[in-house]
């Protein structure tokens, strides 16, 4: 890792697009953090703790400013569960401008981009997520259901399935009451049943394939079934 390398880069973008003062303040905090901890894949830190760090007392100002860091790339948030911080994880400012770089944490990290949700499956239950309601699970059971159905219908869901299915179409968001909303947004359920098809078309509906469809998704930028439809599209008339 070269500290100076990423900070450098990140002033030329802010030269080229800056981000609100706050917005900018955090990043320089969270990756004076992640330095201070050896530059691990991810970290946990709570929202007192990151409103010190930036000397804001504002929790909506710190929700707005992190957004604003991962609507452009900067970061990734993944909301704790009850009991545990977030997770945080920054990436490099310097491969924004080498694309060749994947990963501020290493290639081999970023073309798997699930592997902070198989660390968090291990931990076991989505129902300790902020927001989680009945309705949350019901929304859940019937939209695993529903994918089986349609697209391997021999195939029992199970429990498993269902944790699955929740990490791939979950959205969590904050409010400033410090609050939390789960919702299931229907971009990301389409989405899935796209992969789903795909699996299907191959004969390969299981979650090893699946996974392998959203690490392409991932390393080209692809967040809805129309934008998928549209690379699969291109990539049929190159050759590719």
């Amino acid at each position: 890792m070269n500290y100076l390398r990423e900070i450098n880069a990140f002033e030329r973008q802010m030269r080229r697009q800056p981000l609100s003062t706050t917005a900018q303040l955090l990043w320089y905090k969270l990756m004076q953090f992640a330095n201070g901890l050896y530059w691990p894949e991810r970290f946990q830190i709570d929202n007192k703790r990151v409103l010190d760090l930036v000397n804001i007392k504002s929790l909506h100002s710190l929700i707005a400013a992190r957004k604003e860091l991962e609507d452009h790339g900067y970061l990734q948030f993944f909301p704790g569960v009850k009991g545990k911080p977030s997770f945080y994880r920054l990436n490099s400012a310097a491969a924004m401008e080498a694309p060749e770089q994947l990963s501020f944490f290493g290639e081999d990290e970023a073309r798997a981009p699930d592997a902070f949700l198989n660390a968090i499956r291990e931990e076991g239950d989505i129902t300790r997520y902020f927001g989680w309601t009945d309705a949350a699970a019901k929304e859940v059971l019937e939209t695993t259901q529903a994918l089986f159905k349609e697209f391997a219908p021999e195939i029992t869901p199970t429990p498993e399935d269902q944790r699955r299915v929740f990490y791939l179409i979950y959205e969590q968001t904050e409010h400033e009451d410090g609050t939390w909303t789960l919702t299931f947004p229907e971009k990301k359920k389409e989405l899935l049943a796209y992969a789903f098809s795909e699996a299907r078309a191959r004969h390969a509906v299981n979650w090893s394939y699946i996974n392998g469809i959203y690490t392409n998704f991932a390393k080209r930028g692809i967040k809805t079934r129309d934008e998928a439809i549209a690379d699969s599209a291109s990539r049929a008339l190159s050759g590719t």
